[in-house]
């Protein structure tokens, strides 16, 4: 139990439940960037790489976001052989089970390595295989989002499409291993308009869910809340990376609204990026009042000194959401997930059971 001060100045208590409990999907993952700091230094020793700095807790702010693709291209880099990738794998399941999360839907950029594993269809399947024993090990399901890198161009997103839209067949258990195609990288100079295309060939009829990320940096000058619109519009979103450049604009908003799209909102990656000026500042709690679905989520660990629990415990302090709103955050998590429906309800009783609980 917890006294704090209302805005009449009275104290009154304040139930704060202990937020690793709380079950919660993880949605904006990337799998690189959820590597543990001593297993890039481990790797990096391994192939005599020299290993990038790399944040020790939530502070570090990147310049830009070359900077911060710096590090990210050096844990790419260090993923070699097999094992590496079932290393990987394996740990950040486990982390993520610390934390509370039964279910995750992690993009891997093998983009960058799939040529030291025979290519981009066998690494894909090499991915499968080390979710399937990573599940089997720690109960934390894992749906791989097959996603575009924008800066390397239309031709390989629509090959990427293809890619993913055959990986679709790929099973781990009864359901498919491959649950979305999204969009990443950098986002100035490459608006959502440029893949329409690819996303077309692979959230068509019947296919992929499409779950670009949109609007945290700006395409061009002023059109970071149009890229919002056209990733909904153009790439049919069902969910959206980051989104934050939408608030404050009522007719973006009101799209999202209805076409029921989620935003997977990472405050401190936000912060860290310089996309948003603090914590405390982050649209998070405006886009909730106004009705629009979020989920909370970590986006790249490795990078940001943070995990899914403390981007809740941020969203607790910074931005004064009581257990209430961060456990609707955590349902809205598995129900715009792409997990079984076995998976989603029990996800939601258990954060029925976590609210019952009185400290």
């Amino acid at each position: 139990m917890t006294i704090i001060i209302d805005n009449d100045n009275e104290m009154v208590a304040e139930t704060r439940r202990d937020l690793r409990s709380l079950p919660k999907a993880e949605l904006h993952l990337h799998l690189e960037g959820a590597m543990r700091p001593s297993t890039l230094r481990d790797l990096c020793a391994k192939y005599n790489i020299v290993a990038p700095s790399i944040p020790t807790a939530s502070s570090q702010k990147f310049t830009d976001f070359s900077a911060f693709v710096h590090v990210y291209i050096a844990a790419c880099d260090c993923l070699r052989e097999e094992e590496d990738v079932y290393r990987l794998v394996l740990e950040v399941a486990q982390d993520l089970h610390k934390c509370g999360v039964t279910w995750a839907e992690i993009a891997p950029s093998f983009t960058f390595y799939a040529e030291r594993f025979g290519g981009m269809e066998a690494t894909l399947e090499i991915l499968v295989r080390a979710a399937e024993r990573a599940q089997e090990e720690t109960n934390v399901g894992i749906g791989w989002v097959i996603s575009v890198e924008r800066q390397l161009g239309i031709v390989p997103a629509v090959e990427l499409a293809h890619l993913a839209l055959k990986g679709k067949k790929l099973m781990i258990g009864d359901r498919s291993a491959i649950v979305g195609f999204g969009l990443h990288g950098p986002e100035e100079g490459y608006p959502p308009a440029l893949f329409q295309s690819a996303f077309d060939i692979a959230c068509g009829e019947g296919g992929l869910a499409s779950l670009p990320h949109a609007g945290e940096i700006a395409p061009e000058i002023n059109q970071g809340s149009k890229s919002v619109l056209d990733a909904v519009k153009l790439l049919r979103a069902k969910r959206i990376g980051h989104g934050v450049l939408a608030a404050g604009d009522p007719a973006v908003t009101q799209v999202l609204l209805d076409k029921n799209v989620c935003l997977d909102i990472c405050v401190t990656s936000n912060y860290l990026l310089n996309v948003v000026s603090s914590r405390e500042s982050h649209p998070l709690t405006q886009f909730l009042k106004e009705g629009v679905k979020c989920s909370i989520s970590s986006d790249d660990p490795l990078l940001f000194g943070c995990d899914i629990v403390s981007e809740f415990e941020v969203c607790r302090k910074d931005l004064n959401m009581d257990d209430s709103i961060l456990a609707e955050c955590a349902k809205t998590s598995f129900e715009y997930s792409c997990a079984p429906d076995s998976v989603k309800q029990k996800g939601v009783e258990g954060i029925k059971e976590w609210l019952s609980v009185q400290e």
